[in-house]
């Protein structure tokens, strides 16, 4: 029994690290620059968008779309391309590779983030630091914490107050707020004396700190809470859709799922309900539709509230591709957007279509499968 507890364990972590689900991560190749032609079918570009993480023999390595490895096993934990570029780690330490498996970045790191806009975070001395592709440092201070670039800004911590720098590592605006988050549509989201603002670049409160509660603005909309009821402001600070729901997300494909009443609903950016609340959970909108339940039983709806899928199954996960995964019992198959099962339940776990492969489980062994529901490659032989 602690023999297959164990196994469990592992294969589950496999299943994640390969899966790419974590944030901030945090391995060193003895032969440093490139991984060395042992380690590669052959040293060809592909685009690392098309790239898959694949683990085989207790290492992780990167496979294409038609299932060939083309990155072989070579590291301890793997991630999925971001930006170009991979963040992996052998003997403990974190570096990034392209699509060739050459290190663009050698491995000498404890921490990092995935490359995003250009830029990574990485901890040198218990700090965090920004860099460049050609790893170049940003600047040369280190931070308490920071968060990625959003137009050309990040907010970081010193000493218990984030201020924000720009893409050259300087400080735009000093530390002096609670908390700050990410600029969009000019604004960035900042907490002073306990309240919830917006300022711009300038460091100008366009909507001044008057929110117990508040999110960055996704379109042109951010919710705000206003007592216990949430509502919407514009980028004016004007409150577009008045403080009246339980709870509320923000617009995602231009729809906000909002709480009343206990049921979970849609409305568009205008505040008009697009689904009355009605459900007992729901999820944003993702490739046109949304997750919705009654009760434990769970399908799909369009942009227009229709149920495309119907509430029927125990467990579903986001469209992709025209696909998604769905459960019955206790095998995973997949619909299509009209509701039909065009790969039947057969995986014990399966993850949503990208770019052309989805992620599974068949008979005790990881693999990927093409839309058709072809296994292009599995850990194992079959």
């Amino acid at each position: 029994m602690a023999e297959e507890k164990v196994k469990g364990i592992d294969r589950l972590y496999r299943w994640v690290m390969s899966a790419g689900l974590l944030f901030m991560v945090g391995g060193c190749a003895p032969d440093g620059g490139n991984m060395g032609g042992e380690r590669m079918t052959e040293a060809r570009a592909v685009p690392p968008e098309s790239l898959y993480v694949a683990y085989e023999g207790g290492k992780f390595g990167y496979i294409d779309p038609d299932g060939e490895m083309v990155i072989e096993p070579y590291y301890d934990i793997a991630y999925v391309f971001r930006d170009g570029l991979a963040p992996v780690r052998v003997d403990g330490k974190w570096g990034y590779i392209d699509s060739t498996g050459s290190y663009v970045i050698e491995p000498e790191y404890l921490k990092i983030t995935p490359f995003k806009k250009g830029f990574a975070r990485v901890h040198v001395n218990g700090k965090q630091v920004y860099i460049e592709k050609s790893g170049a440092r940003i600047g040369t201070q280190a931070y308490d914490f920071g968060y990625h670039f959003s137009e050309g800004l990040a907010f970081v911590m010193i000493d218990g107050k984030y201020g924000a720098i720009d893409t050259t590592g300087r400080m735009v605006i000093e530390p002096e707020y609670e908390l700050g988050y990410f600029f969009a549509h000019g604004l960035g989201l900042v907490r002073k004396d306990g309240k919830w603002g917006y300022i711009d670049k300038a460091n100008r409160f366009v909507v001044p700190p008057v929110y117990e509660e508040a999110d960055s603005f996704w379109g042109t909309r951010a919710k705000v809470k206003v007592g216990t009821k949430w509502g919407f402001i514009d980028t004016t600070g004007a409150m577009v859709i008045k403080p009246r729901y339980d709870d509320a997300w923000s617009f995602i494909e231009s729809r906000a799922r909002v709480k009343s009443g206990g049921k979970w609903g849609f409305i568009d950016t205008t505040g008009t309900s697009i689904v009355n609340c009605r459900y007992d959970t729901a999820e944003n909108f993702s490739g046109g539709y949304a997750r919705v339940a009654m009760g434990a039983k769970w399908g799909f709806i369009d942009k227009s509230g229709k149920e495309i899928v119907p509430l029927e199954y125990r467990e579903v996960k986001p469209f992709c591709c025209g696909l998604a995964p769905v459960r019955k019992t206790t095998k995973w198959g997949y619909v299509d957007t009209s509701g039909v099962m065009v790969i039947e339940p057969r995986f014990s776990r399966a993850e949503s279509f990208h770019k052309g492969l989805a992620k599974v489980t068949f008979k005790g062994t990881e693999a990927y499968i093409d839309p058709a529901g072809k296994i292009v490659w599995s850990e194992k032989q079959m």
